[in-house]
């Protein structure tokens, strides 16, 4: 079973950025699978400011032992200042995609 699994929640403007970052982290093998949520409404206050936005959320699949070089590359190649990204560990599942998640992750 994989050791500390992690939902990890990012947002960003577009599908195409999505797209990019979901395949970096794929690619690099520092998540397991990142699920793409289309065209969502964000509303949040930002420098001093209230804005609404089409944002794509996407929810990444990973372990806690690969959420510090996660963080550091969604921080190098994300196009917000200050992306959103929030890890929230897995307490149980499907033993079979637990352990295939592990076995993705290096």
């Amino acid at each position: 079973m994989a050791q500390n699994p992690q939902l990890i929640l990012c947002t960003t403007d577009s599908h195409d950025s999505a797209t990019a970052i979901a395949r970096t982290l794929v690619e690099k093998r520092l998540v397991a699978c990142v699920n793409i949520v289309p065209n969502m409404t964000s509303v949040y206050s930002w420098q001093g400011q209230i804005h609404e936005d089409q944002e794509w959320l996407m929810l990444i699949k990973s372990t806690a032992e690969r959420f510090d070089d996660i963080k550091n590359k969604i921080s190098a190649i994300h196009p917000y200042d200050s992306p959103e990204l929030i890890s929230i560990n897995i307490e149980d599942g499907l033993p079979d995609y637990l352990t295939w998640l592990q076995d993705s992750v290096k």
